[in-house]
């Protein structure tokens, strides 16, 4: 397995056993599924772990908490054994409050810091009615979800920012072999402080920050990470023209495979622990034959469109 960040690790915050009902095919139940949900310019990840676990990254905003909603149902998802905000801009956390009054909610975890908007006060609200447990959790931190899957809290390091943006929690997950890196909206303030501390970035997959814009993917960061696919979450018709065309050519100089929301739709990536699928349009797609290969051991399965 890849190394850790065992230097980084200062408190492990262990999820509850019990684990809420999700999704399981019948042929796939060993498997951990990676849900990169379309809603727009914003993000909403949904982790189903093979002990059928559910945790939430992000929420997207408030006017898709109602496809989110009916997408969890879809997937017979009763409640979140955890869900993490990564900072409290609204298209993060617009829908949070609202799947918190639909699913039992048993851990949540946000950095330490505020943000008085309306998305925020319905958040916190929903928390506190809610009795949810809160971690304010940092960098160094890990969620021991189950064996073989941990997440760890790599970002942010520093205690104030000039951006929000670069407060934003920047997660890596482990599945046995294989790694994913969810940026959020970290910018290259925060990119660049991962660099100097030497921390371990290198995944298979990034979720590339800020929706593909400028302000983030580094080309020095993007080398370190030196993923194998990258998924970036945008709206069709950005208002902010994301991604942006200079991070879609740095990941083409580095050829490294994309995939985004708003040209697949919902995207699924399957890790069996040695090996990453990608499928698209949904929970519905059962094609699981891989048509196409990466340099590596990453495949996609047939796109619903």
């Amino acid at each position: 397995m890849k190394r850790l960040l065992a230097i980084f690790i200062l408190i492990c915050y262990i999820i509850p056993l019990s684990p809420a009902k999700a999704f399981e095919p019948s042929d796939q139940q060993n498997e951990l599924h990676v849900h990169f949900i379309d809603v727009g310019q914003a993000d909403c990840i949904l982790i189903q772990t093979p002990q059928h676990k559910n945790i939430l990254i992000d929420s997207g905003s408030a006017k898709t908490q109602k496809k989110v909603i009916r997408y969890f149902h879809a997937l017979n998802i009763e409640g979140f054994d955890a869900i993490i905000a990564t900072h409290p801009h609204h298209d993060h956390i617009g829908a949070m409050a609202a799947i918190m009054e639909n699913f039992h909610v048993k851990a949540f975890y946000m950095p330490d810091v505020t943000h008085y908007t309306r998305a925020f006060k319905a958040l916190h609200h929903s928390v506190k009615k809610q009795g949810v447990m809160v971690f304010k959790a940092k960098a160094g931190n890990k969620i021991d979800v189950e064996p073989g899957v941990a997440i760890n809290i790599i970002a942010p390091l520093k205690g104030n920012y000039d951006n929000l943006n670069d407060y934003s929690f920047v997660l890596k997950l482990v599945h046995e072999k294989n790694t994913f890196l969810f940026m959020a909206d970290a910018g290259e303030q925060s990119e660049t402080e991962l660099l100097e501390k030497d921390i371990n970035v290198k995944a298979d997959v990034i979720k590339i920050g800020h929706h593909g814009g400028v302000s983030s993917t580094t080309l020095p960061f993007l080398k370190r990470v030196n993923p194998e696919a990258a998924v970036i979450t945008s709206a069709q018709r950005s208002m902010f023209g994301f991604p942006s065309h200079a991070v879609i050519q740095r990941l083409r100089y580095l050829r490294i495979p994309t995939y985004r929301t708003d040209i697949h739709g919902t995207i699924i990536a399957h890790s069996d622990g040695q090996r990453i699928i990608f499928s698209f349009g949904g929970p519905n797609a059962q094609d699981r034959t891989p048509i196409k290969k990466s340099k590596k051991r990453i495949n996609e399965k047939n796109p619903n469109r």
